[in-house]
């Protein structure tokens, strides 16, 4: 999708969204959250795992992966309506995520999972929910970047009738190359 991917411009490209979205949230962010004082409502971003995706490599020599990602909605026991509260919260969010590239060269995110979410042991006292999503993404250089003309159109000829002189027997490929 792109060359060097930078996977600290895409945290911080959904952490940004969501606060823009919610802006309600007293906290929102990812792995330095201080879980001893953490203020809420909180939404918490974690990307959980990269699985390779083979059948996705465009020929780039990139390595397609899919981001498996969450963002745990976290209240207050103590938070009036909490149970409703919460589910309107993790389902906003979940409309937030759904096919959102958060402006990076990404596929559209996928929704997965939207509940109830076990999150650590420490935080009893809170009600937690998950918004899950996959995205898949390209990791390193792309070989085809660089110095060169990218073509704008493919044309097939069939031998022997190829090369100088039989261009105007080429078929055009549909979609082109761009």
């Amino acid at each position: 999708m792109v060359d060097n991917l930078d996977l600290n411009a895409l945290h911080e490209a959904i952490l940004d969204k969501i606060r823009a979205q919610f802006p309600a949230l007293e906290t929102v962010e990812d792995y330095d959250a201080d879980r001893k004082e953490l203020e809420v409502p909180a939404v918490l971003l974690e990307l959980v795992d990269m699985e390779a995706a083979p059948d996705a490599d465009g020929g780039s020599g990139q390595l397609p992966v899919v981001c498996k990602w969450a963002a745990r909605v976290v209240f207050s026991f103590a938070q009036e309506n909490v149970q409703r509260e919460i589910r309107k919260l993790a389902g906003a969010l979940g409309v937030l995520v759904h096919q959102n590239r958060w402006g990076q060269p990404v596929s559209p995110a996928t929704v997965t999972v939207i509940g109830p979410d076990a999150f650590d042991p420490a935080f009893d006292k809170f009600e937690v929910w998950a918004v899950e999503w996959d995205q898949q993404i390209d990791l390193g250089e792309n070989v085809w970047s660089g110095e060169g003309i990218t073509p704008d159109r493919v044309m097939v000829g069939f031998s022997p009738d190829t090369g100088p002189g039989n261009e105007p027997t080429y078929q055009e490929l549909p979609g082109g190359a761009a």
